[in-house]
């Protein structure tokens, strides 16, 4: 797809730097390359160049790159020109190109976005390297690589082939009669529904995994008033995010935390204290605590352990029962162990994991925070991809079409419906790769990269 306009950014960090990059893309950067360096590069090699204003005067001196098209980054024509990191330089060099017919200054994401619609990646790799530039943590960076390397949009694509070829087997039975084919459709459709849950199932929990590497794990600090919640909190923040006092329901909402444990990243929420109560606002925090606690994916719940042991042993159980999902992990959290000269470290009961601490001494606190790093690394995964909350929402929309149109299908025996139902799951994937997509979902996407990508 050519494009009107050719486009210019500097690729590298604003500010004064001993390298400064531009990049140029579309149909005018053989004439800006004619212009500014007296000629055209030999394709993909460093070349000394000087940069030349329009009088033929030198403006810097640098490496030049040349990548005609299509075997470029964005599929145009592209240069790059490589200076010295003075912002004056920088600015010079722009307003030279700015000044030569149908050029203009890049919008944020343009490269990749030209990459996109020319076909040079998809819109899973497009989103990837924006995701690659914000990772934080080395398991990010990495997923983030497999999705830029086309792990995801492997995975999208083998899956968009089974409903293709299971189209095409109900395509067949319309166009014909009965009597003009002898394939056992039964069979066919029900061996396809059994594959493309499995597939579905799987992808899901992948990029269930991929987001959590993008966000950051949940982890959510629950248990009774006075317990030291708050204090938790802000010893692993190492910050006084949170008000510590010894009224019962100081804290009646939540409160956030973003900190990062030895290359993992983790969102601490801490809640209200859960007790019956009839102040109708604290109760309203409670209630928003019990919403977080059911979405979280560690909780630690902490136990004022000078209380007695019988009433700790009831506690437990009561907040085990109350959990309704019982796949989130709950770590016990004894805290006050400075009060009773016991040992501080960790013990296994029954299968659950206890922890006695200090959140005022901080003793214990390395414990915990080792726990949680073998928790984590237990449940990395090679292979995981980086993914969106938008990718997920499109596999729920096709995985939900795909559970009606088995609804459907054991209701009515409807080929024609089926066939419908299948078309309208692969365009839900689509949108994923860009397959199928909107001018309004790719502005969206790409309004939010950098300035030069």
């Amino acid at each position: 797809m050519m494009h009107d306009k050719t486009i210019i950014a500097q690729i590298t960090y604003p500010g004064k730097s001993a390298v400064g990059i531009l990049r140029i893309s579309g149909s005018q950067a053989k004439i800006i390359a004619k212009e500014v360096l007296g000629k055209i590069p030999l394709p993909r090699f460093a070349t000394y160049s000087k940069f030349l204003d329009e009088y033929s005067n030198v403006l810097d001196k640098g490496i030049s790159l040349w990548f005609p098209a299509p075997c470029s980054l964005t599929g145009e024509d592209v240069l790059e020109l490589q200076g010295h990191g003075s912002p004056l330089v920088m600015d010079l060099l722009i307003k030279r190109i700015l000044s030569i017919n149908n050029t203009r200054l890049a919008k944020p994401g343009e490269f990749s976005e030209r990459a996109f619609l020319n076909g040079k990646i998809d819109l899973i790799q497009s989103e990837a390297i924006d995701d690659l530039i914000n990772s934080e943590t080395e398991s990010s960076v990495r997923a983030s690589l497999h999705s830029l390397e086309g792990d995801f949009s492997f995975f999208i694509k083998e899956l968009m082939n089974i409903i293709i070829e299971f189209r095409i087997n109900l395509e067949s039975t319309i166009d014909f009669s009965e009597e003009e084919i002898t394939i056992d459709l039964e069979n066919i459709i029900n061996t396809n529904f059994k594959k493309l849950h499995l597939k579905f199932l799987k992808i899901k929990n992948t990029a269930k995994e991929g987001i959590l590497l993008k966000e950051g794990k949940k982890i959510v600090i629950a248990g009774l008033p006075n317990s030291g919640k708050s204090s938790l909190l802000n010893v692993l923040s190492c910050k006084n995010r949170a008000i510590v006092s010894d009224i019962p329901g100081t804290t009646r909402d939540l409160l956030y935390a973003y900190i990062n444990i030895n290359n993992i990243s983790c969102e601490l929420i801490d809640t209200a204290g859960l007790r019956n109560t009839d102040n109708k606002v604290e109760n309203i925090g409670i209630m928003r605590a019990w919403e977080v606690i059911k979405t979280a994916d560690h909780i630690l719940f902490v136990i004022d352990k000078t209380i007695k042991k019988s009433e700790q042993e009831k506690i437990c159980h009561e907040f085990i029962k109350n959990l309704s999902d019982s796949n989130i992990k709950v770590t016990f959290i004894l805290n006050k162990n400075d009060l009773l000269q016991e040992k501080f470290g960790m013990k296994k009961m029954a299968g659950l994991s206890f922890i006695s601490i200090s959140a005022r001494t901080g003793e214990g606190i390395d414990t915990l925070r080792q726990h949680i790093i073998k928790l984590e690394k237990d449940n990395t995964k090679e292979g995981v991809f980086i993914a969106r909350r938008r990718h997920l929402h499109q596999i729920d929309l096709a995985y939900n079409e795909l559970l009606l149109a088995e609804k459907n299908w054991l209701s009515f025996k409807n080929v024609e419906f089926l066939a419908e139902s299948l078309s309208i799951i692969n365009k839900l994937l689509g949108e994923i790769t860009g397959h199928f997509s909107s001018q309004e979902l790719l502005k969206r996407i790409f309004s939010n990269f950098c300035i030069g990508k």
